[in-house]
């Protein structure tokens, strides 16, 4: 019957499963509305909106606890979070357009015979990523779109060499026990934010989608010798020559 549905059915029509249904409702996010003389119990239609809402805000980035908390709040209001998600789905078909042509640029050459360089797929993988991630917005995309053409495949794959040199070097230091504030860790801060200032932009809000995209991801920073614990051990590391002479 239109406007019942029991949990399979919704969980089915939503593209969602029976387990995170039955999880919202334990944590008191959302619960079947409706209970029938049988005991039945049924998601109504307002229970199907509340579902997109939790649903959309998720796919933002937001936490359950955080999505918990602004759907309860008197003073929530759909349309914000719909045009939230509106803007957001905006960025991804700019994102999807660029890595169109990079794909078709990648596919022209391999029909020409010509060489691709490693760093072009690495690029395009990086936007299938970011595709998937709600945390860099089109704007941080096309900023380092820029600075990857600016500064050119060759050069790329130098700093990223460079990168992967530190990592292995940073890590013997932490498990020889040196302190972030050791002169030879420092030397290395100083060589990690040298590098880091050459590609990427030098602003709180792209540090702050790196930390939640690999901390969703953390095969893709393991990909690169990369661990919370050693990414932890480098922070403090280049936050102390930062203070120092910034």
């Amino acid at each position: 019957m239109s406007g019942n549905w029991k949990v399979g059915e919704l969980a089915k029509r939503t593209g969602t499963t029976v387990r995170t249904l039955h999880h919202y409702d334990r944590i008191g996010l959302l619960s079947p509305s409706r209970t029938t003389e049988s005991g039945h119990r049924l998601y109504t239609d307002a229970d199907v909106v509340k579902l997109h809402h939790i649903l959309s805000l998720k796919q933002l980035g937001f936490a359950l606890e955080e999505v918990k908390a602004m759907i309860q709040d008197p003073s929530f209001r759909p349309e914000e979070m719909l045009e939230l998600q509106l803007s957001r789905l905006n960025e991804q078909i700019g994102i999807l357009a660029e890595l169109k042509v990079r794909v078709q640029h990648i596919l022209d050459r391999l029909h020409s015979n010509q060489p691709i360089p490693g760093e072009r797929f690495m690029l395009v993988m990086q936007m299938m990523r970011m595709m998937q991630s709600p945390h860099f917005s089109k704007g941080l995309a096309d900023e380092l779109e820029r600075r990857s053409k600016r500064i050119g495949p060759e050069k790329l794959e130098e700093i990223h060499a460079e990168w992967q040199t530190l990592i292995s070097e940073f890590r013997s230091c932490l498990i020889e026990g040196k302190p972030p504030d050791d002169p030879e860790v420092a030397e290395l801060a100083r060589r990690w934010k040298a590098n880091m200032d050459a590609y990427a932009p030098a602003d709180a809000s792209f540090v702050q989608a790196a930390e939640r995209y690999y901390g969703e991801n953390p095969e893709d920073a393991a990909a690169h010798g990369m661990d919370s614990g050693l990414y932890t051990y480098i922070k403090a590391a280049v936050s102390l020559i930062e203070a120092r002479y910034f």
